[in-house]
């Protein structure tokens, strides 16, 4: 409707100028530019403004959280501590080990404190002990384990061009422990248990925002390879892979499962202790 009234009304001033005599030529090219500004008015109230660039900001999750799981909230660290075979010689990091809140809650915060010989920041190797958490006796019961896991940039990530980008990059790792004190081998000598067990890996990436976040699963798929039940030094040990960067990982809302999907009641009795560790010192 717009384009139309402003062909008519340069229509109209053409036609009125048409029979002015001696002032014609002056009178056309005037009405000739109205015209065209007219036409121009038109097609700049008709076109949309452009959009903005869309945004990365995204709200934090909403993970469903069960009544038995570990969130940290408390304060304790849960057992949590570094693993430290070689005093950190070989390719396991120092760590720094907190509860902090992040999104809205509070987790378990892991700083990697070491980088190897070619500037990349070793594995961080955070262990939990396992009898201490639901209790020695029910170790054999936990079929499958579940948490929370978000990898958050500190440092800049420099890609091969050159960009430099606040992104925590790809985030690669496992869950993993040792079911048994000693393996075990069926009369045959065939292996029915496993000293470690690989539970599960975890691999998600984030390029465009400071954070990314996953929920992690793993199940013990073989009967055989379940936790020993009273074995006191079975654990549970989270993994990332080295990476090139400076980022934490977050952990939060650890839950074990029994295999009828129950969660299994924790026996731990948390201190409080809110301050945290540098692990760095710890086993």
């Amino acid at each position: 409707m717009k384009k139309l009234a402003a062909l008519l009304l340069a229509c109209s001033m053409l036609a009125a100028v048409t029979g002015c005599g001696d002032n014609k030529d002056s009178s056309s090219q005037a009405a000739t530019e109205a015209a065209s500004t007219a036409a121009a008015t038109t097609e700049a109230a008709t076109t949309e403004a452009p959009t903005e660039a869309p945004s990365t900001e995204r709200p934090a999750p909403t993970p469903t959280v069960d009544e038995n799981a570990i969130t940290f909230e408390d304060g304790d660290l849960y057992t949590a501590h570094s693993m430290a075979e070689k005093n950190y010689e070989n390719d396991e990091s120092a760590t720094k080990l907190t509860i902090e809140e992040f999104n809205g809650t509070k987790q378990l915060r892991i700083q990697v404190l070491d980088k190897d010989d070619n500037g990349t920041y070793k594995v961080p190797k955070v262990v939990f002990n396992l009898a201490e958490l639901v209790g020695a006796e029910n170790l054999n019961k936990i079929k499958s384990i579940s948490c929370d896991i978000t990898g958050v940039a500190v440092g800049m990530f420099t890609g091969e061009d050159g960009s430099e980008m606040l992104v925590p990059g790809n985030v690669m790792g496992a869950l993993g422990g040792n079911l048994a004190a000693e393996k075990k081998t069926d009369a045959d000598g065939g292996l029915l248990q496993n000293t470690w067990a690989n539970l599960t890996e975890f691999s998600f990436a984030e390029w465009e925002n400071n954070w990314v976040y996953s929920h992690v699963e793993a199940d013990i798929l073989l009967d055989a390879n379940r936790y020993e039940a009273g074995y006191d030094g079975a654990t549970l040990v989270l993994m990332r892979w080295g990476i090139p960067n400076q980022a934490d990982l977050y952990i939060d809302n650890i839950t074990f499962y029994d295999e009828d999907g129950k969660s299994i009641p924790l026996a731990y009795k948390p201190s409080g202790d809110a301050a945290g560790t540098d692990s760095s010192k710890a086993e």
